[in-house]
């Protein structure tokens, strides 16, 4: 047996123990992707049950949270709208929602499922979402669009007189810095 091995390997041949034999591992491998999966899931559980307790000790800080995130979200929006061409409707509407969120932190952290800000605050939710996807669907590039040249498709591809390569060359005129750009 030795000298057939022997034998194969000189004239190039591979011996039958050098083949990988991917039916011995394949077990192995499934067992090691559940437990993985498993293990997980345990801890994104962990996670959010630490958060709802962090949650529940702090109200009145997870209060202040909410509502510095609440307003952070607006500013982005006002941004969007100014910057990023985004239609009124979708940014009206996203600013509603958020106002809408701004009144259920009124009796934080207790709420009522009946209520007519948070029926109120769903049914908002659900249109924003519907207004997004239909605008970004009508805007779809593939991934090797977006990556022919990001910086100068974002600028070049503009319509409205708000331009942010506008506001950085009036500041750039202003300062007087980028007089090696003309």
């Amino acid at each position: 047996m030795l000298r057939v091995a022997a034998d194969r390997r000189c004239k190039g041949q591979k011996s039958d123990s050098s083949r990988p034999q991917a039916s011995r591992w394949a077990p192995i491998i499934v067992i090691a992707a559940i437990l993985q999966i498993a293990l997980i899931s345990v801890f994104i559980g962990a996670g959010v049950y630490y958060l709802a307790e962090f949650i529940e000790e702090h109200t009145a800080l997870t209060k202040k949270c909410i509502k510095w995130t609440i307003h952070v979200v607006i500013i982005c929006h006002i941004g969007l709208y100014i910057f990023d061409n985004l239609p009124l409707t979708l940014i009206a509407l996203g600013l509603l929602n958020h106002i809408v969120y701004y009144f259920l932190l009124t009796d934080f952290p207790n709420f009522n499922l009946t209520s007519l800000s948070f029926i109120l605050s769903i049914i908002l939710l659900i249109g924003n979402h519907v207004l997004a996807f239909k605008f970004f669907r009508q805007r779809y590039t593939t991934l090797s669009e977006a990556y022919d040249n990001v910086v100068s498709h974002y600028f070049t591809n503009r319509k409205r007189s708000y331009k942010i390569k506008n506001l950085f060359t009036y500041l750039g005129d202003i300062t007087g810095k980028n007089n090696h750009l003309k």
